[in-house]
């Protein structure tokens, strides 16, 4: 009995498909590659160029040259010519403005510090803050006027009471206004009353006491 030859895969076919299979493979393979193994990327920049403002002040006493006082005692002035006699009166403007380039601000007037010299010093800054008093208001003026005509806009005392010597200003802060490139800005000025008591003492004649006040100005 004859059996029947088995016939073998073809050796060369079978090889042919397993290439075509592989191949097939590594094309997958290769697409996934490329795919992740890199990306496209780009930048953007922005600078800014980061500024600070300036805020400068400069004022002028009783018709003085505009200057910077920024140190204690300021610009110094003597009151009045031959001195105090009880119920006299006195009036000093200080005008205060911001310097060019400046941004606007505020201003707030301290009271007074009162210093005396000498072996009396404290029984005299004793007697000028128990007799002396003052009254400031805001005005391009400063005369007798500036206190009774209109509506005065008060920074210190009252319309029927001065202050001590060493008060300072009691309400809101006074505004400065804003400098140019090429200019100053526009003055506020103060004028300030001070006043021996008609009832002063004896005691106060021939002394002297310095009082130095203080304008603290901060930027807006």
């Amino acid at each position: 009995m004859r059996h029947a030859a088995q016939k073998r895969p073809s050796t060369g076919r079978s090889l042919s498909l397993r290439v075509r299979a592989l191949l097939a493979g590594g094309v997958v393979l290769g697409l996934g590659a490329t795919a992740t193994a890199a990306s496209w990327n780009d930048s953007e920049y922005a600078t800014a160029t980061l500024t600070t403002s300036t805020f400068n002040t400069e004022s002028s006493v009783a018709g003085a040259a505009y200057t910077d006082n920024l140190t204690s005692p300021g610009t110094t002035v003597t009151l009045p010519v031959g001195g105090f006699s009880p119920g006299v009166k006195v009036y000093v403007p200080v005008l205060i403005r911001t310097k060019a380039n400046s941004v606007a601000g505020t201003t707030v007037l301290n009271g007074a510090a009162l210093t005396g010299s000498g072996p009396t010093a404290t029984t005299d800054v004793t007697l000028f803050t128990n007799n002396f008093s003052y009254r400031v208001v805001r005005t391009a003026t400063c005369n007798d006027l500036a206190f009774t005509s209109g509506t005065p806009v008060w920074v210190v005392g009252s319309a029927g009471a001065g202050s001590a010597l060493t008060a300072g200003q009691p309400g809101a802060a006074t505004p400065l206004a804003a400098a140019t490139s090429g200019a100053p800005g526009a003055v506020t000025g103060f004028c300030f009353e001070v006043l021996l008591s008609a009832t002063a003492p004896n005691d106060l004649q021939g002394k002297t006491v310095s009082a130095t006040w203080h304008f603290l100005s901060t930027s807006n």
